[in-house]
């Protein structure tokens, strides 16, 4: 019977650490942005109408205003989901897979799937810092980060 060496477990514990970090990231970025826009619902009645109306029949009547506060809303969201990462991983190279996975969701969905339905400059303005803002965020979790581990020249 082979024992387990002391390395192999925490190599172990850190992927897994690094999973949940991502995965909890992910779910922390969708809900940290509906929590925030939930929150201008009952702020601004027009604001709600605007949404009721993209919820229901996807006509995008939000303002140029509306539409900054939301590009602002996901770049918030970013930020916090890469902090989030970095902090449960305890390692900044999981904020990088999260920057890769929403990069790719929100390449996908606003450059290809919804790019008809909102306006040119808003979808840009949506996707272009989605990878640097949750870098920044895994960036601002640093000290909760272990050193990576180095490669000796051989």
């Amino acid at each position: 019977m082979m024992l387990a060496r002391p390395q192999d477990k925490c190599k172990a514990n850190s992927m897994v650490r690094g999973a949940l970090g991502i995965v909890v990231g992910a779910i922390a970025w969708m809900v940290a942005f509906f929590a925030v826009a939930r929150l201008l619902f009952l702020m601004s009645p027009a604001y709600a109408a605007h949404a009721q109306t993209w919820m229901s029949a996807q006509v995008y009547e939000f303002t140029a205003p509306e539409s900054g506060f939301h590009v602002l809303l996901w770049i918030l969201a970013e930020i916090f989901a890469g902090w989030l990462t970095v902090v449960i991983a305890k390692r900044r190279e999981a904020s990088w897979i999260l920057a890769a996975l929403i990069g790719l969701y929100m390449a996908f969905m606003h450059l290809y799937y919804v790019w008809d339905s909102f306006p040119w400059w808003y979808n840009l303005a949506v996707v272009i810092p989605v990878v640097p803002a949750v870098l920044f965020g895994g960036k601002l979790a640093g000290r909760f980060a272990r050193p990576s581990p180095t490669v000796a020249a051989g």
